[in-house]
């Protein structure tokens, strides 16, 4: 009995650790987004909720399956304005269940500035 009680504590654990494994600052996020990438030698696309971001990382819960190692394109409705933010490559690093986490990558200068706005209009409460 204690030898699952702790392997459940650990898995638990585990789970966690990979949830909070992003060193710089995220803050929360609601914002629709649309995905695309490649499974093998199959295209997906699919539909989610940015539940969290950061400059590095983005959480969220999407409506099609992943692998961890996928590389992803995505496109962030902003709130009040007819443009999406798109980052052209992020990486998943993990998924469970129907939810993952994407790791940025090759963002240009203006388009790191352009996240770090959202995440700051975010943390003030205003609509961007």
């Amino acid at each position: 009995m204690n030898r699952m009680k702790r392997g459940l504590t650990d898995l638990l654990l585990t789970a966690e650790s990979k949830d909070n494994r992003r060193q710089a600052t995220r803050v929360g996020g609601r914002y629709n987004l649309t995905f695309s990438g490649m499974d093998e030698d199959h295209m997906i696309m699919g539909e989610g909720i940015v539940t969290d971001l950061s400059r590095e990382g983005i959480g969220v819960r999407g409506n099609r399956f992943v692998k961890p190692g996928m590389h992803l394109a995505l496109f962030i409705e902003i709130p009040d304005s007819e443009e999406h933010f798109c980052i052209p490559e992020a990486r998943v690093s993990w998924m469970m269940g129907g939810r993952f986490g994407l790791k940025v990558r090759a963002l240009s200068l203006e388009d790191q500035c352009r996240l770090g706005d959202l995440m700051w209009m975010h943390q003030q409460g205003k609509d961007v």
